[in-house]
């Protein structure tokens, strides 16, 4: 075997990983993964748009325009953590038709 087709052999992974630096070794892990990601990152931008909504809220100094805009915001970040919740049962509800593990954080 010459020398570039060594290094080219040592530079693809086996077949057994698709990320190894993930661990993400099946197509469980990877469900997992990606609906942690989308969870963690959803939470984050709940929190941001509450705050954000709260802030406005305060500082609006009886206007209603701002009033109401604080409210909206309040209440789409609301919507927002409810959205989140659905998508961890969904994942529940679809890992336990499938029988996989309730590990949701084995990835």
């Amino acid at each position: 075997m010459s020398k570039l087709a060594y290094l080219v052999a040592a530079a693809i992974p086996s077949n057994n990983e698709l990320n190894p630096l993930l661990g993400i070794t099946n197509l469980r892990t990877l469900f997992t993964f990606v609906t942690n990601a989308v969870i963690i990152i959803g939470l984050g931008i709940v929190i941001v748009m509450l705050a954000m909504g709260f802030i406005s809220f305060v500082t609006s100094q009886g206007d209603k325009v701002k009033t109401e805009q604080a409210q909206k915001w309040v209440t789409y970040a609301v919507i927002g953590g409810i959205g989140l919740f659905a998508v961890y049962a969904i994942r529940a509800v679809i890992y336990s038709i499938v029988g996989a593990n309730n590990d949701f954080t084995n990835y």
